[in-house]
């Protein structure tokens, strides 16, 4: 399948593009800097700003899915996600794609701990306020952005992200993190998120994976 994968340079993004060419897509990795992406053999690259929507739709065409892991490098950014994902859904219509595959995050949204445990409620809820409030408040954008859309779309919501091995298995849940869910690696969410391309089972649906 011909995928684009936005923010192939950060840690999912990687593990997207890796088990993608695994899985023998043809993958493109959109990245702000073509050289993030050196060494990498059987891609093509696509380089410019997330936020640019000419730059975005030239990724784009001719894609069948499109998969973004894009994350800003600051904590007190609340305009990337929502202004490159209103980019990448204006792209998808003018070219006709309509499998979207996008990584959030657990916790954005109150409610969606309560399976786990008390302590866990409460770092989470702490976390939504304090730290992650921007990072949190992008997410909550971004996503009411993708669901007043009619893609074929999926929200990958995991918690706790690990740069550790996979395991190759983990918990799945369409309302909340499962109790005890609070970290999973990033290569175990992209590997569930590359199986999504060939499901139906979760389109235009948030699941929760965690370990």
């Amino acid at each position: 399948m011909r995928i684009v994968v936005f923010g192939a340079s950060g840690g999912t993004g990687r593990e997207l593009v890796r088990q993608g060419l695994v899985q023998g897509h043809e993958v493109t990795a959109f990245v702000r800097n073509r050289e993030s992406m050196a060494g990498v053999q059987g891609i093509r690259v696509a380089a410019g700003d997330a936020r640019d929507p000419e730059a975005v739709a030239t990724a784009v065409q001719g894609q069948e899915a499109v998969l973004s892991a894009l994350g800003s490098h600051s904590l007190r950014d609340s305009t990337l996600l929502p202004e490159a994902t209103a980019g990448i859904l204006a792209a998808m219509q003018r070219h006709g794609a309509r499998r979207l595959i996008v990584l959030g995050a657990a916790g954005a949204w109150p409610g969606t701990t309560s399976k786990v445990s008390g302590m866990g409620k409460v770092i989470v809820g702490l976390l939504r306020l304090t730290l992650l409030r921007h990072a949190f408040a992008a997410q909550r954008a971004m996503q009411a952005l993708i669901y007043a859309s009619d893609n074929d779309w999926t929200i990958v919501q995991p918690p706790f992200l690990l740069n550790a091995p996979a395991r190759g298995k983990y918990r799945v849940d369409g309302d909340s993190l499962p109790p005890r869910g609070m970290r999973i690696a990033r290569a175990d969410v992209a590997a569930f998120m590359l199986d999504q391309l060939d499901s139906a089972e979760w389109v235009r649906k948030s699941p929760f994976v965690t370990w």
